[in-house]
């Protein structure tokens, strides 16, 4: 049960991962990150389905913290509404615009949101230089690091704090007014260089920019992957040929089953013997051959791709200072296709 749980989220993660318009404009999520963006789904789906409004939402949004998909922002909308989290709904929605400017669908559910939260809330104009992070109070605000957001809070008091690499961070209060406007710019300070150190003079500052930073404005290091655990390359590879070999072996029947004996043939030689005719059923058994081996390549196909974006070390786990570095990769665009890239 176990493994059918992990191979049905891998294949929730892939879905989330080729619906996302960003793949080609940002860096692709790696396979741990679409891991987690569908282990995340999952859970956001459970606890949609339990009415769970505010637990779905930010399974959703890890989701889409993860790998930035429409799918994900869309069903965090949802829930935040449903929660009656009007300000966090309308900060999505903005958040949604901005991101997918082309999609319908999204358009459709965002608007309302964003009209009614034009007359209930207070909106906020943020400008970063270069793209920071907003903190509202205690709470993150979601969403990729950015150079301008929509933030909408409920009337009053407010602390807005833009964060950015290394623990620095700017902030500013506002006073908030139903269905008032307010326009925010931060530019972030100098980062500070960090002494050099003398032997004996006690432990190792981290540097800055090394990602262990605290604070709004610090990245999340994120869980580290356990070296060196996972199948072999090979296996993927193994998979890979045996889904290109599978296709062969499929156009190969098919135009078999087109000329033999090819329907001008068993017209001819079968006329008035109905489906009883030898070369008749001759025919018909070349024809479930080739659809027996469409399926075998399509499911043969999935399973590579599957173990190869998620169960496949392609760290190597090695000690070396120039180690292998390969990744698989997934492509809907133009036909689906399943590969590896990576530099040596």
């Amino acid at each position: 049960m176990r493994h059918k749980s992990a191979l049905l989220s891998g294949l929730l993660g892939l879905a989330v991962l080729t619906s996302s318009p960003l793949a080609g404009a940002q860096t692709a999520p790696s396979a741990e990150d679409v891991k987690r963006a569908a282990d995340a789904y999952d859970q956001g789906k459970r606890a949609y389905k339990d009415r769970e409004w505010v637990a779905a939402a930010e399974h959703f949004e890890t989701a889409d913290r993860s790998a930035p998909a429409s799918v994900t922002l869309e069903l965090a909308m949802r829930a935040r509404e449903k929660a009656k989290q009007l300000d966090r709904a309308a900060t999505l929605a903005a958040l949604a615009l901005d991101r997918h400017p082309t999609d319908k669908k999204l358009a459709e559910l965002a608007s309302p949101i964003l009209q009614r939260a034009e007359k209930e809330l207070h909106r906020i104009r943020v400008e970063c230089q270069p793209a920071c992070d907003i903190v509202l109070g205690t709470k993150l605000v979601h969403g990729e690091p950015a150079e301008r957001r929509t933030v909408f809070v409920p009337a009053g008091e407010h602390e807005v704090r833009a964060g950015w690499s290394g623990g620095r961070s700017i902030s500013e209060k506002i006073s908030a007014k139903k269905a008032g406007k307010s326009e925010l710019s931060f530019e972030a300070p100098p980062e500070e260089t960090t002494p050099p150190t003398t032997p004996g003079a006690g432990p190792t500052p981290t540097p800055v920019g090394s990602g262990a930073a605290s604070g709004p404005g610090g990245p999340d290091p994120g869980p580290t992957a356990e070296a060196g655990s996972g199948l072999p390359p090979v296996v993927f590879f193994i998979g890979a040929g045996l889904t290109v070999a599978a296709g062969a072996a499929t156009v190969w029947s098919g135009l078999d089953t087109q000329n033999n004996p090819g329907a001008d043939r068993v017209r001819e030689e079968c006329a008035g013997q109905g489906t009883d005719c030898d070369l008749y059923q001759d025919g018909l058994s070349r024809q479930r051959r080739t659809n027996v081996l469409i399926g075998v390549t399509a499911g043969v196909g999935v399973v590579s791709g599957v173990i190869g974006a998620f169960f496949t070390n392609w760290s190597g786990g090695g000690d070396s200072k120039q180690a292998t570095r390969i990744e698989p990769y997934v492509n809907v665009v133009g036909g689906a296709s399943v590969g590896a890239r990576g530099s040596f």
